[in-house]
């Protein structure tokens, strides 16, 4: 029998923080995969990294979400905090903008967690393949702690 390996695909994490599973979350637009497949990260940081190399396809003039198209083919969606479009802006810098390429590790933008927090806001970072029919799999890390650049996602092609 001859054999093949399925090439994969690894999306780094976006921030430093505590890996925790989507189904957990009180938003059941991220809860359900109403945007896509994915999973979330508790920050401990206030910086948001391009988990890949790719394209800034869409940033929230709130800065609170950014869609990134990686070279690979991905379709991401980061979005630092559940309901946080309600805080306009407040806590949030933009550092990249549409149509500009990144490479890993760039900080897309920033984020005043504690700030965020005091509003009443909890800042869980979902990370969401948008386009999960791309991939005939998708593997996500365990729960536990993670910093920004290690493994979060992996995608089989």
């Amino acid at each position: 029998m001859f054999g093949f390996r399925r090439k994969s695909i690894v999306v780094a994490s976006p921030v430093d923080g505590a890996v925790i599973s989507i189904s957990k979350l009180s938003d059941p637009v991220f809860r359900e995969d109403v945007l896509g497949r994915g999973i979330a990260v508790k920050p401990y940081s206030g910086y948001v990294r391009a988990p890949a190399k790719g394209v800034i396809s869409l940033m929230f003039e709130t800065g609170h979400a950014v869609n990134l198209l990686t070279d690979s083919g991905i379709e991401l969606l980061i979005h630092v905090g559940i309901d946080t479009v309600k805080l306009k802006g407040r806590h949030y810098t933009i550092r990249k903008n549409i149509n500009d390429n990144v490479d890993p590790g760039d900080i897309l933008m920033e984020f005043d967690a504690d700030a965020i927090r005091a509003e009443g806001y909890d800042t869980v970072t979902p990370v969401v393949v948008c386009n999960p029919y791309a991939f005939s799999d998708i593997l996500f890390a365990p729960e536990g702690e993670v910093k920004a650049g290690d493994p979060l996602i992996t995608l089989k092609v």
